[in-house]
C-alpha cells in the first residue's frame, strides 16, 4: 500500500511563502517571531510546530540550531565555515587543535 503525500495546509503554505520571500529579501531565514507576525500567529510554539512539520516533509532544513538558519529543502547549502561537526576534519589533530604551519 502506497501512502499519498497530503497537500500542504493553508497555514503551511503561508509559512513557506514567508520563508521564500524572506530568504530572497534578506539572504537568511526569518526568526520564529518574524514568521508568526507575517502569518498571524502570536504563539511561537505554533510557528515552531508548523516549521517542524515542514522540516519533517523535507521542504525546509536548518543549517544550525535556530530556525533562522532554515533554507528551502531543495537548496541545501554546504556547511558554513565555523560550524562544528562531530567528525575529525582534515588537518585537525585528535585534541581538536590545528597543527602548527
Amino acid at each position: 500500500m502506497r501512502r499519498e503525500t497530503r497537500p500542504l495546509t493553508a497555514r503551511q503554505e503561508a509559512v513557506m511563502a514567508v520563508i521564500r520571500s524572506w530568504l530572497t529579501e534578506h539572504g537568511h531565514g526569518p526568526t520564529v517571531r518574524e514568521i508568526g507576525a507575517r502569518v498571524g500567529l502570536s504563539s511561537t510554539s505554533s510557528v515552531a510546530h508548523q516549521l517542524s512539520r515542514l522540516e519533517a516533509r523535507g521542504l525546509i532544513a536548518r543549517t544550525g540550531r535556530d530556525w533562522s538558519t532554515c533554507v528551502l529543502g531543495e537548496e541545501r547549502p554546504a556547511r558554513r565555515p565555523g560550524l562544528r561537526s562531530r567528525g575529525t576534519g582534515v588537518g585537525v589533530e585528535q585534541s581538536g587543535r590545528r597543527p602548527p604551519a
